[in-house]
């Protein structure tokens, strides 16, 4: 009965330890990715102390440069299940982002963007083609939206152009399993990965976070043509050249990647050889709301994915080397010796006479 025991446990431990190594090193990987059906919006809020409006008050567009504005943007993100990528246990995701800035006074379209990733489900990087010869992401499942300055007609949307590009370093989130250091993150406004500093943690609505900055220098974004009133000309319209510069700031749950809370201070001017004009200085923040999404997406996933890579491997480990030694103890214990029996008295029997 004591052998029989002893083998149960001895199975029981071999499982308990050969689940402490396959937790972290097999079913964390399988299951460590973002989800493919990928459907949310977040909501920045926030002012600018100057910001360009361009409006049309019947007769064409118009620009001016409006202060002290309350702006909101949005940002929606949806998965495109049309691309090739986009299939059962793949490694990649492609996902597209489009962002849209409003005045709240009156709802008047500041600015719109839109972008198309393919990225790796994992660690968040976004594929970069050069140098591979194995592609994993196809070309044309990585690009961005330009929209003209003009409709061809009156009254009519101005066309967008999808024109392919790489996008790498992070995006849309931080690898699970984020470490305390530096990361590339990519910038929509320069279209380039911009290191993002660790510079330690802070606690935000409860949850322990990293904090990673991201200064973007002075950066020339384009060259057009604006009208010569906006940067103090008298000539009807002028060559100027928009620079850009920024911070972002990103605080970031470690376990799952998720960022919990984000803000973004911008600086956008025109200039000429002359003159310049800021046409955007303001700083943007997740709303509340937003925060509370992000916090319960934390909430609902960081147990599970500490228990396949932490916890849980290191309970089992425990356990299955406890029950290991106890079960080899039972096998290899020798059962005590019986003792002997007791010696018989010899009776002698007398004969009568």
């Amino acid at each position: 009965m004591r052998r029989a025991f002893g083998l149960i446990l001895l199975a029981l431990g071999v499982f308990a330890v050969a689940g402490a190594v396959l937790l972290p090193t097999y079913v964390y990987p399988k299951l460590a990715k973002v989800p493919l059906d990928q459907d949310s919006t977040s909501v920045l809020e926030g002012t600018a102390s100057k910001v360009l409006a361009v409006t049309d008050d019947g007769s064409g567009p118009v620009s001016n440069i409006r202060e002290n504005a309350k702006l909101t943007a949005v940002a929606h993100v949806q998965a495109n299940f049309a691309a090739p990528e986009m299939h059962q246990d793949t490694d990649y995701a492609v996902w597209l982002l489009a962002v849209q800035v409003t005045d709240d006074a009156d709802g008047t379209v500041l600015s719109a963007s839109k972008r198309q990733v393919c990225f790796d489900r994992r660690t968040g990087e976004g594929y970069d083609p050069r140098g591979a010869t194995d592609p994993s992401c196809a070309a044309n499942s990585s690009y961005v939206t330009e929209l003209k300055d003009k409709a061809d007609k009156d009254g009519q949307k101005p066309p967008e152009t999808n024109i392919e590009k790489a996008q790498p370093g992070l995006n849309f989130k931080f690898p699970f399993g984020t470490e305390q250091k530096d990361y590339k993150v990519y910038d929509d406004n320069t279209g380039a990965a911009v290191t993002a500093r660790y510079l330690g943690t802070e606690t935000v609505n409860g949850i322990e976070t990293y904090k990673f900055v991201q200064e973007i220098p002075d950066t020339k974004l384009d060259s057009k043509k604006v009208p010569g009133a906006l940067v103090g000309s008298a000539q009807s319209s002028v060559d100027a050249d928009l620079y850009y510069r920024g911070v972002n700031t990103l605080w970031v749950e470690p376990v799952t990647g998720i960022e919990v809370k984000q803000q973004q201070q911008q600086h956008q001017e025109l200039r000429t050889l002359t003159s310049a004009a800021v046409v955007f200085d303001g700083t943007l923040a997740y709303n509340g709301k937003t925060i509370s999404q992000m916090v319960d997406q934390v909430n609902a996933n960081k147990g599970k994915l500490e228990f396949l890579s932490s916890t849980g491997p290191l309970w089992l480990g425990i356990g299955g080397g406890v029950l290991i030694v106890v079960a080899i103890f039972l096998l290899v214990r020798r059962r005590p010796a019986e003792p002997p029996a007791p010696r018989q008295r010899r009776q002698v029997v007398f004969a009568r006479t």
